[in-house]
């Protein structure tokens, strides 16, 4: 189950009960779960330039990973975040598949309603895990 609420203008909390998300639930936790978000800082939703980022954390850096049967390369913050105050690279873990695809999909589906309406207009998120 993942939330989103818009705390304030600007600003949604996201909340994900990370034991339905298995080892993505933990990935995300492990990774945000802390002051300033471990030092990721201030995180915004930014759909725009999502796919080349994407690229770029998982596979970017010459490497030519073909996968395994059942495991998904999973970045966290995902590819539809960015945090500019912070020189912090995305965390890239190899995890259960279903545990991935689950996670995405339900932020996705939990974040739909936050629109933006080009790549300036941007919502903070704070992440929470329960």
């Amino acid at each position: 189950m993942v939330k989103a609420l818009e705390l304030r203008p600007g600003v949604v909390t996201i909340t994900i009960a990370r034991a339905i998300y298995g080892e993505a639930g933990e990935h995300w936790c492990r990774v945000l779960n802390g002051p300033n978000h471990n030092g990721y800082g201030r995180i915004f939703i930014q759909r725009f330039g999502a796919n080349q980022r994407r690229y770029w954390h998982c596979y970017g850096h010459g490497d030519w990973y073909r996968g395994e049967a059942g495991s998904n390369r999973d970045e966290c913050p995902g590819a539809m975040f960015i945090w500019p105050y912070s020189l912090k690279s995305a965390s890239v873990e190899d995890i259960d598949a279903t545990d991935n695809q689950l996670l995405g999909r339900d932020m996705g589906l939990a974040l739909r309603r936050f629109h933006q309406k080009d790549h300036r207009d941007l919502w903070e998120v704070v992440f929470r895990f329960i």
